[in-house]
């Protein structure tokens, strides 16, 4: 089968499967973290099963689109202005996570917390890492990919973008 056509139909479950991987890496981190202050422990926690949950609602919205609301590829997923009903519940995801993500970073302490648990949020440059110390720069790091997400969010709602047919 073309890998083309697995990717357009599976994206959403390769997803699923980075932020799963992605997750295992972020417990691989803080685990080191965990062991040397043990009070830390129960924040943790709490960040590996908002981590897991949150960031999968995308994913798994576009499963159930895809799976049994016949959408046949993510790249339906680039046309909401088609108005089909589960690309919709796609988008209403999205804009549900960036809500209530921005208030969890910006009013209810989420940046600080980050900060307090070494490991949640780095920055990579080649094959070093180094954890971000500051709640500011994580917030306007933030604030700066929402705005990335709302452009292309208008784009997509706005452009006419062709659905590539890989079949």
């Amino acid at each position: 089968m073309n890998p083309f056509v697995l990717i357009s139909e599976y994206f959403w479950m390769i997803a699923i499967i980075v932020t799963f991987i992605n997750w295992t890496m972020f417990r691989k981190r803080a685990k080191k973290h965990i062991d040397e202050n043990p009070e830390l422990k129960e924040g943790y926690e709490a960040l590996f099963r908002g981590y897991i949950v949150w960031m999968n609602i995308p994913w798994v919205v576009m499963g159930i689109g895809c799976t049994v609301g016949g959408v046949s590829s993510v790249w339906h997923y680039f046309r909401p202005r088609d108005g089909n009903p589960y690309v919709l519940a796609w988008f209403a995801s999205v804009f549900l996570l960036w809500v209530s993500s921005t208030f969890w970073l910006l009013f209810r302490g989420g940046a600080e917390k980050l900060v307090r648990h070494p490991g949640a949020m780095e920055f990579r440059y080649g094959f070093k890492s180094k954890d971000i110390t500051n709640p500011t720069l994580i917030k306007s790091l933030w604030l700066l990919a929402l705005i990335g997400g709302v452009i292309a969010a208008v784009a997509m709602w706005s452009m006419d973008i062709p659905i590539p047919n890989f079949r």
